[in-house]
């Protein structure tokens, strides 16, 4: 036995602490990745209970779960700034706003809109220093060519995304003045903005910052937002596995690259770095000696209220605990902490 447990409770107590902390501003619920791994229909079910019903997805498929799982009057909107005439027509098809952030990706998308005889909503991407989407602050001939030139899109929305706001306070404030003077000549020209966004999750938390028009939060739902901890919000997400054996062994028996320093009784389960545990998030900005850093670092396992000792490396498929000093059998359960981004091969139990 082994699955993924998502706690209800605690997802709707994180949602309470975004609240508190956005102070009034809009909350678009980033549901990026299957909603970083806590399953994107459901989450977004849970949320949707609570009030948000404005929603942010990365891939036309994500739409059409959403739209298809029943949210039909809820808003949402593409993150990713695309020129693919096939995902544009996908989205047009589900009413997603759509994210512009290049003249190109204009071009296609209002002409695929005239051809339709429509207007499209559109959210304009602003890259203040991701460098992955969006219009540099350069290209303000570029970008208010979307309000002269492409009479079938409408913006409703001016957008950007941080690079390091959980590593770098002054970079983020940088990021966010690149943003506001965008907005401020946009104004200056008569052009209206709509909402205007950049806030994520670790910057939230992190800040106190103008947070302008929205927040747009995903991470901060599991309560695992890169960086130092953040007050309030609660882990979601431990997989639930069985001992499976359990076994006394020598000193001098080799664990994988560990060996026993004294006779220690071991126990297995078939949980291993392939279904996510051990394994951590890359943020931007963070170096390959930091990733490593935090691998060595083995996450929490339980058996009850004992803490147990991972043994040598975490396998693709299992891991061994040191079990010397706890009572345990074949069947026990024992919890392990895991960022649900990075699980697969586990079903998804929610409580």
């Amino acid at each position: 036995m082994k699955n993924l447990i998502i706690d209800r409770k605690a997802i709707k107590a994180n949602l309470e602490a975004v609240k508190a902390r956005a102070r009034g501003a809009q909350i678009w619920a980033d549901l990026t990745g299957d909603a970083f791994g806590l399953g994107i229909l459901a989450t977004a079910k849970i949320l949707r209970e609570e009030g948000i019903r404005t929603f942010a997805v990365s891939d036309p498929r994500d739409a059409k779960t959403l739209r298809s799982g029943g949210f039909t009057e809820e808003t949402l909107m593409m993150l990713r700034s695309t020129a693919d005439e096939q995902e544009l027509e996908e989205l047009m098809d589900l009413n997603v706003i759509c994210t512009v952030g290049s003249y190109e990706a204009a071009v296609v998308l209002n002409g695929l809109a005239q051809r339709r005889k429509t207007v499209c909503e559109v959210q304009i991407k602003i890259d203040t220093g991701l460098g992955r989407y969006g219009f540099t602050p350069k290209e303000m001939d570029k970008i208010t060519s979307v309000y002269q030139y492409m009479a079938n899109l409408a913006v409703v929305g001016v957008f950007s995304t941080y690079s390091q706001s959980w590593k770098s306070r002054k970079s983020t404030l940088q990021q966010l003045d690149a943003l506001k003077k965008v907005l401020d000549e946009l104004h200056a020209q008569k052009y209206e903005t709509g909402l205007a966004s950049i806030c994520d999750s670790a910057a939230l938390f992190a800040y106190d910052f103008d947070l302008l028009d929205a927040v747009r939060v995903g991470t901060a739902f599991s309560g695992r937002v890169a960086g130092n901890a953040a007050p309030g919000l609660t882990r979601v997400g431990y997989i639930e596995a069985s001992i499976e054996e359990v076994g006394w062994f020598q000193k001098g028996h080799r664990v994988g690259s560990a060996v026993l320093k004294k006779p220690a009784k071991l126990a297995v389960v078939s949980v291993g770095y392939y279904h996510g545990f051990g394994m951590v998030r890359q943020e931007p900005g963070q170096s390959l000696l930091d990733l490593i850093r935090s691998r060595r670092r083995h996450p929490a396992v339980r058996l009850g209220n004992d803490r147990l000792r991972v043994v040598g490396e975490v396998g693709m498929m299992y891991t061994i605990l040191d079990v010397t000093n706890v009572q345990c059998r074949v069947g026990d359960t024992v919890t392990m902490d895991v960022d649900p981004v990075n699980v697969k091969g586990l079903a998804r139990i929610y409580r």
